[in-house]
């Protein structure tokens, strides 16, 4: 199975940003959907996300909540090349940025670092923490582009994060099923 450890958006939280997403980007994600990875672990047998998760929840324990703060939504990513390896290839996906506050920071590098000891490869390209809001087949105008840099300075979307998920997806970056990680920081 594909999976991915990320952090949960909260449901009003996420119907705000979704409320940002311009006409004819492309097509929305699902509210329940929305989500900020952490890691992509890809194909991994059962059993191994078994022993991750035991792992993951002893490393986890002393975790404190975090804040995120995130942009309204652009083209992302910000120089317009679709991430290398992403199913909408030559397409364009539209996203929330998050300030990659210290606390998301080292929570990210609290994570890698046992999945580095089991053998995952770590993403070459630096992380660049994200919510993915709509997936277009067509590359976005620049229009669009402009018309979300219109959102007046401060226009963010704030939210406490209090669980940690391990996704599993299908093709298309759907989530079948989750299983918390750590359900309460």
């Amino acid at each position: 199975m594909r999976c991915f450890i990320g952090l949960p958006v909260p449901e009003e939280a996420g119907r705000a940003l979704l409320r940002g997403v311009p006409e004819g980007v492309g097509r929305q994600l699902p509210l329940a959907d929305l989500h900020l990875t952490l890691a992509f672990l890809g194909e991994r047998e059962l059993c191994w996300t078994q022993a991750l998760c035991r792992q993951l929840e002893a490393i986890l324990t002393g975790v404190q909540p975090l804040s995120l703060k995130l942009t309204r939504g652009g083209p992302f990513p910000p120089n317009g090349s679709p991430p290398k390896g992403s199913p909408s290839r030559g397409g364009q996906l539209w996203a929330a940025r998050a300030l990659p506050s210290p606390a998301l920071m080292a929570l990210h590098e609290r994570i890698w670092r046992p999945l580095e000891d089991l053998g995952v490869a770590r993403d070459e390209r630096a992380f660049q923490p994200h919510v993915t809001l709509a997936r277009g087949r067509h590359r976005l105008t620049a229009k669009m582009a402009n018309e979300s840099e219109k959102s007046p300075p401060g226009d963010h979307i704030e939210f406490d994060v209090h669980e940690i998920v391990l996704y599993e997806s299908r093709q298309g970056y759907r989530p079948r099923w989750r299983q918390s990680l750590k359900s309460r920081l």
